[in-house]
């Protein structure tokens, strides 16, 4: 299902600042970028919410009423065309407070 949002050539910026674990360089591809999205969302979120994120359409994410996680996107048409996925925790403060 989330695949099918993805624009054929997605690419995901992931930054986990060395302290999570994140791909070292840019993911790209609806089914690569699609199953990294799905099988992280599923571990480790308990809770999303939809806002602005640095300007751009945006998710939050959250386990145990703490943002672990902020996502942004920039659409082409319908789909999600760049995405980047925030899970360093020294870039989440100000989403804590």
């Amino acid at each position: 299902m989330l695949e099918r949002m993805l624009h054929p050539e997605v690419v995901l910026t992931v930054d986990g600042g060395g302290v999570v674990a994140a791909p070292p360089r840019a993911l790209e591809g609806a089914s690569i970028v699609g199953e990294y999205l799905g099988e992280m969302l599923i571990a480790a979120v308990e809770s999303l919410r939809v806002e602005s994120v640095n300007g751009l359409p945006g998710v939050v994410l959250c386990r145990a009423g703490h943002v672990t996680g902020v996502f942004s996107v920039r659409v082409r048409g319908r789909l999600i065309l760049e995405a980047w996925l925030v899970l360093n925790p020294e870039k989440l403060t100000h989403w804590n407070s």
